[in-house]
């Protein structure tokens, strides 16, 4: 297979669409539809703006409009490490300008490059807001971590950096409280930057093969995937977790919740394609019953080049 035909085949498994749909065309009536957009990575170079109002323009554009949208983080492209003041407040004020191209809500969770480091601060962004401050306050959330309803769903927004590939005993504590008090009937949708359950984290280029094993670093996936697991399966209506991340695409199911890594809207990091995953976003229709459909979409952004190794 060469190169031109390897794109083509994973831009084409990427627009394909996972359906959990019920027959009934009443229930089809009653979804609710959501958008996912995840690691939109907005700087002032690489066309970045004008690629994320290309994708609010494609969203929107439609009958069948979104009633919400929901980031998984790393808006920015990154204000961690050794960032400035002065650079930070450049990219939070691309995302607010990119988010007015956006009729509906934006719902967020945080992604490791939305924690500022700190370094010279200034009057627009202070050394108060270090750390998630500055992205909590940017993205409007009201705290770290935090849960909401919509359309008959609950969505609990978890931040993948409280402890650093994993949640903290404090966050812990928070969602087994939270899934407690949702009732079972309604199902949960939780939102990550890292995947929790994820399978694209173990294919990235080949690169964390280790002779006959795989490692996958913490920084990749949620180092405590298994707590976070009997913690779902003990509450019984966590049907869906969306991701980000890996800026490659995949699903699977693991005792009856779907996990889902929405790819990035940036592809890779507005330069191509992420080993010929193109920038896209997820349309989600959630129904009453708990299921669900989810269809990764090419919303079209021209930068196409493959990035990343591939064999041969």
């Amino acid at each position: 297979m060469n190169r031109r035909d390897l794109f083509a085949s994973a831009a084409a498994a990427g627009a394909a669409a996972l359906t959990t749909r019920p027959a009934s065309a009443t229930a089809a009536s009653a979804a609710v539809r959501v958008a996912h957009i995840t690691d939109t990575h907005i700087t002032p170079d690489r066309k970045a703006p004008e690629g994320m109002a290309a994708l609010f323009a494609h969203m929107f554009d439609r009958p069948d409009r979104p009633e919400i949208v929901l980031n998984t983080g790393d808006t920015v492209m990154a204000i961690d490490g050794g960032v400035t003041g002065a650079s930070a407040a450049t990219q939070v004020g691309l995302w607010k300008d990119a988010a007015k191209h956006c009729p509906v809500p934006i719902q967020s969770c945080l992604g490791n490059h939305d924690i500022w480091g700190g370094k010279e601060p200034t009057a627009e962004v202070p050394a108060e807001k270090a750390g998630a401050a500055l992205m909590v306050e940017a993205l409007g959330m009201p705290h770290r971590w935090h849960s909401f309803d919509h359309g008959g769903w609950h969505f609990v927004a978890l931040d993948s950096m409280s402890a650093l590939g994993a949640v903290s005993d404090e966050q812990l504590a928070w969602l087994e409280q939270d899934l407690s008090a949702t009732p079972r009937d309604r199902p949960v949708c939780v939102l990550s930057h890292l995947p929790i359950v994820s399978v694209t984290s173990s294919l990235y280029g080949d690169s964390r093969r280790r002779g006959n094993s795989i490692d996958v670093p913490g920084s990749w996936q949620h180092a405590d995937c298994w707590v976070l697991s009997e913690i779902f399966r003990t509450a019984g209506n966590v049907r869906l977790c969306l991701s980000g991340h890996m800026h490659t695409q995949d699903r699977c199911e693991y005792r009856g919740t779907w996990y889902i890594c929405g790819g990035a809207a940036s592809g890779a990091w507005w330069t191509g394609a992420e080993y010929g995953f193109p920038p896209c976003y997820g349309l989600v229709d959630l129904f009453p019953d708990g299921r669900f459909d989810y269809a990764f979409v090419d919303y079209g952004w021209p930068a196409r080049e493959w990035r990343g190794k591939q064999r041969g």
